[in-house]
């Protein structure tokens, strides 16, 4: 795992296609999306939030974890998982501030998760390190997208967390 942040690692794109998995606390985990299932995790999350359905981000989950949330509007995109409608729009999780902006575009369940106090935005594929955009050709929508882009723009963050690719220092 890297560390990107305080408490914030990230394990990365292996071979093949797998989201980046996001690791946020000390003892107690929460992940940010879960991969394609081919990464391998010692230890098992205490939450885990998915940016959207597609499986290379939500392949990874495992039956056993008790806390997996995905906006209600890509839980098309799974079936035969331990997945509960994401329902909130805050959460805390130690001490991290966590805000869920639903960002549909690249799915029209997409999400970013924005962490104030560090000034992180998770932003799943709906935006990439150098400005790059996720497809909108897999359930998506180009006008929503454009829409969230511009509603993302207003966030103030420092770091920016992609599903895929590197990471990106903004300030």
């Amino acid at each position: 795992m890297k560390k990107i942040a305080d408490d914030v690692y990230m394990l990365g794109n292996p071979a093949g296609v797998c989201s980046n998995v996001y690791v946020l606390g000390k003892r107690e985990k929460l992940f940010i999306d879960s991969g394609n299932g081919s990464l391998s995790f010692d230890f098992e999350p205490s939450v885990c939030i998915l940016t959207h359905g597609h499986s290379d981000h939500v392949g990874g989950v495992k039956e056993d974890w008790k806390k997996v949330y995905l906006h209600e509007k890509d839980m098309g995109f799974v079936s035969g998982k331990n997945i509960k409608k994401l329902d909130f729009g805050k959460m805390t999780f130690g001490d991290f501030d966590l805000f869920i902006i639903h960002t549909p575009g690249h799915t029209l369940g997409s999400v970013c998760i924005f962490e104030r106090k560090r000034k992180i935005l998770f932003s799943g594929d709906t935006l990439f390190a150098g400005g790059a955009v996720g497809r909108t050709d897999i359930g998506g929508d180009a006008v929503l997208l454009k829409k969230s882009l511009e509603k993302i723009k207003n966030i103030r963050y420092e770091l920016l967390c992609p599903g895929h690719g590197e990471v990106e220092k903004t300030a």
